[in-house]
């Protein structure tokens, strides 16, 4: 049987997660504070020693040493998976392949940031929390068969990614926000779930008060290393929120080959409208890989942790139109026939690019549907409160400069509490078969009452 958690009592309840530990309650205002109930815990990454400058033997020797000691750590840290699976990289690359040309706007001419790995996070505890036909749906949107395998998935793809070693960082951060102050339960067993294999963070927060926007905000600004969230809130929430998920990813790498900073120069860039613009570009040239097909060329940047792959559409080709090929970013191959090796001459604007998007039209279209219905909506396994998908937005932004790239996304699921009509427990069977009266009134003044003994 579900143990459920009512939150008059989870202000004080600490739920055994990964960690964690109980606020104290403002005695004054106790309705304001926000309470922690489970906090995970990240496994301590070992530093990656830095690379000495040419010197005595010595130092290099040091190095070495050090750089063994470190290979260590990080092996024991990643466990049996050190790397991601065939099938995991085959799921999240279908995922990215099939719900980017669904969020990512098209001819607007704007800037548009998506982080596919941070939608699939936030949908993976989505589907945590769901049951039957709607977890169904999340599940298949999400490429996975049972919340069972996706428990040991999310666990596999985390511990394969985490990097904070001092030199590079790829965080991903999961939250569940609870409403403090709605009346009913919410299931302890999903909280610990999240907590344990999600690692995901709980928190009750005053829902439609200024302190959850601020509690929530501030986690975000934390996660992302201050790129998301200041200000300015990230979410402004309502008292019929009943809970709220964020999945954010921060990424953090310098590039392997460094632009030097004489070689920027000021040049003209030019917009989707035809306006032009002056910028910094970043120039060098190196003999790498490039690819060459109809419609763009791609070439891309190796970095301390991956690679950025630009890609450079022909003139009168819309960016966007070359992520409806299905088989585009699977295509990104820079080896084999795929590729030509020559000379890549780099002049690469300095940019700074943020977006918010609305992503309830990309769930529907990934078959996400029952879930945004309140009468159609299941999660029974978060609350035993009739709840429904309200809203679900992703915040981005990736900076760009002469040392590297530092990039940053949140995903936000908004759960709503509605009210069903009471369910009849008696039946009432009004055939009008014999003399009756009838009523007829206006904002309760009656206007005509009658009797009917013959029709």
């Amino acid at each position: 049987m579900k143990r459920v958690l009512s939150l008059a009592l989870a202000a004080a309840l600490l739920l055994v997660g990964c960690a964690g530990g109980a606020g104290e309650p403002d005695r004054k205002e106790p309705e304001k504070m926000s309470y922690t109930l489970a906090e995970p815990v990240y496994p301590e990454f070992p530093k990656q020693p830095v690379m000495p400058q040419e010197g005595p033997e010595g130092g290099w020797e040091a190095y070495m040493e050090a750089y063994d000691k470190y290979q260590d750590a990080l092996a024991a840290l990643r466990g049996e998976t050190p790397e991601l699976t065939e099938a995991h990289w085959k799921a999240l690359n279908a995922f990215a392949a099939r719900s980017t040309p669904l969020v990512l706007p098209k001819g607007t001419g704007e800037n548009a940031v998506y982080s596919p790995l941070s939608l699939w996070s936030a949908l993976s505890m989505l589907a945590q929390c769901a049951e039957g036909e709607s977890r169904r749906q999340v599940l298949d949107a999400i490429g996975s068969d049972s919340v069972d395998l996706l428990q040991e998935q999310v666990s596999q793809i985390w511990r394969a990614l985490y990097t904070d070693d001092g030199q590079s960082a790829l965080i991903l951060a999961n939250s569940i926000w609870l409403n403090s102050g709605m009346e009913g339960a919410y299931v302890r067993e999903t909280l610990d779930t999240l907590a344990e294999a999600y690692y995901a963070g709980a928190y009750a927060v005053p829902m439609g008060e200024s302190a959850a926007d601020r509690a929530v905000t501030d986690w975000v600004s934390k996660q992302t290393n201050g790129l998301i969230g200041g200000d300015q809130p990230v979410v402004q929430t309502q008292a019929d929120i009943l809970a709220l998920l964020a999945s954010s990813l921060y990424y953090k790498a310098g590039w392997r080959d460094k632009f030097q900073p004489e070689g920027t120069k000021e040049d003209v860039f030019t917009d989707a409208a035809g306006n032009e613009t002056k910028v910094d570009f970043m120039h060098k040239t190196v003999d790498d890989d490039f690819i060459r097909r109809d419609g763009y060329q791609a070439a891309r940047l190796t970095t301390s942790l991956g690679e950025m792959v630009f890609i450079l559409p022909d003139e009168g080709t819309a960016p966007e139109s070359l992520l409806q090929d299905p088989d585009f970013l699977s295509r990104l191959e820079f080896y084999g026939d795929a590729a030509t090796w020559g000379e890549v001459q780099w002049s690469v604007p300095k940019f700074d690019v943020n977006s918010g998007l609305d992503l309830k039209g990309a769930l529907t279209s990934l078959g996400i549907t029952d879930l945004l219905v309140p009468e159609k909506a299941d999660l029974s396994t978060l609350t035993d409160l009739p709840a429904y998908l309200s809203d679900a937005k992703q915040l981005a932004r990736v900076k760009v400069d002469e040392e590297g790239v530092e990039a940053a996304a949140v995903t936000i699921i908004s759960v709503k509490n509605f009210n069903l009509p009471p369910q009849p427990t008696e039946v009432c069977v009004m055939d009008l078969d014999r003399p009756f009266l009838f009523v007829i009134r206006t904002q309760d003044i009656p206007l005509f009452i009658g009797i009917v003994n013959q029709v």
